[in-house]
């Protein structure tokens, strides 16, 4: 795990309490003091690290211990389908997107900022990863699997996001990775700490049409609306 997912592992209200805001957190003490609890607000998390991401010693040992997503206790290990990881160029990454908000599954969908800021000529990653409350389970109604995403940007960072993925779609792409390399990949992408909402947050000031090619809906309804104003009618 990235060490955002272990302090949040280690203190569960982490999370909920470092994006809660001043009003949020002063909510939260009032209500935990009101039912006479005396608690210690969890430490700030750890601030994303930008850039590739390094691999520890004992990550690089996992690689030689077979596929690093492991099975919650309690549940049925994943299929073997699943435990790959996939490579799919810019095009089909988006048309992932879009099927995944075509059908509503939930996690992700395609829009016009993801595909003006994904880098055209890269090749993206993705591989089943899902969290314990989204383990595929026979019982539920739930059909997708939880991928997690290697995505590289028009600036060359590689930032992570989940896509829900149906079983018969991600089984159907191509398998052009070999296996050692599906595992130091997946090992990279568990190991990145930058999503693309970092990402978007951090590049928000320097985006522009003539910078990434990238006009927001709001400016394109704004122009087209100052365009009809000032054409001549008839």
């Amino acid at each position: 795990m990235s060490r955002r997912e272990r302090a949040m592992t280690e203190r569960p209200m982490s999370w909920t309490w470092n994006t809660a805001g001043p009003e949020g957190q002063a909510w939260i003490l009032e209500r935990i003091s009101e039912d006479g609890y005396r608690w210690t607000p969890p430490p700030p998390l750890p601030t994303p690290g930008k850039g590739p991401a390094l691999l520890s010693t004992r990550q690089r040992l996992g690689l030689l211990w077979g596929w690093p997503v492991k099975t919650p206790a309690g549940r049925q290990p994943l299929p073997h389908q699943a435990r790959m990881l996939k490579a799919v160029d810019s095009a089909g990454i988006y048309a992932l997107y879009e099927e995944a908000g075509r059908l509503r599954l939930g996690l992700g969908k395609a829009s016009s900022w993801l595909r003006a800021h994904l880098d055209p000529s890269a090749t993206h990653f993705l591989f089943p990863d899902p969290a314990a409350y989204y383990w595929p389970d026979p019982d539920a109604a739930r059909r997708w699997w939880q991928c997690r995403v290697l995505l590289q940007m028009v600036d060359g960072e590689q930032v992570t996001r989940s896509l829900a993925v149906l079983p018969e779609t991600f089984i159907a792409l191509p398998s052009t990775v070999s296996r050692i390399r599906q595992r130091r990949l997946a090992q990279i992408a568990r190991a990145t700490e930058r999503s693309t909402y970092l990402w978007r947050r951090d590049h928000q000031t320097d985006c522009s049409p003539e910078r990434c090619g990238y006009v927001p809906s709001e400016v394109s309804a704004a122009a087209i609306t100052s365009r009809q104003q000032t054409e001549p009618s008839g």
